[in-house]
């Protein structure tokens, strides 16, 4: 059995080892990464042209089925971003703007699409015109 004595210097010992080892595991540490950095950080895995339009074409079908199941046709284009503080913005001064923005912020994956559009390569932004007109 040991002594309370005995038990106290242990403890000691074993806070002293662990103050040590949290001293020297924040010296080494630079710079810590927060999940917002992760999200728009690029991609260390290459995409390929053929999967970006992809992705671009998806997102795009989405918007579109979105806006076309509230009755707002995308004649003219409308043209999409994700602002810095992560909201959905109608970019090219398209007449039912506000309409269309508070639309899309109610769809999460669509920022959520386009954020992983700009994670992977310098597209910034996406025009949806009629699924008959070419659109990027």
């Amino acid at each position: 059995m040991t002594s309370a004595f005995t038990t106290a210097r242990l403890a000691l010992k074993a806070a002293s080892v662990a103050t040590r080892f949290a001293g020297e595991l924040a010296q080494n540490v630079q710079h810590a990464t927060g999940f917002d950095d992760l999200l728009r950080a690029p991609s260390s895995e290459p995409v390929s042209e053929g999967k970006l339009q992809t992705m671009i074409e998806n997102v795009g079908n989405t918007i579109r089925s979105c806006l076309s199941a509230a009755g707002i046709d995308v004649n003219p284009p409308v043209e999409v971003s994700v602002g810095e503080d992560a909201k959905l913005r109608v970019s090219n001064g398209h007449p039912r703007a506000a309409e269309i923005e508070k639309l899309l912020t109610e769809e999460p994956r669509i920022a959520d699409q386009l954020r992983q559009i700009q994670a992977v390569s310098s597209v910034d932004r996406i025009v949806v015109a009629p699924a008959n007109l070419p659109h990027s």
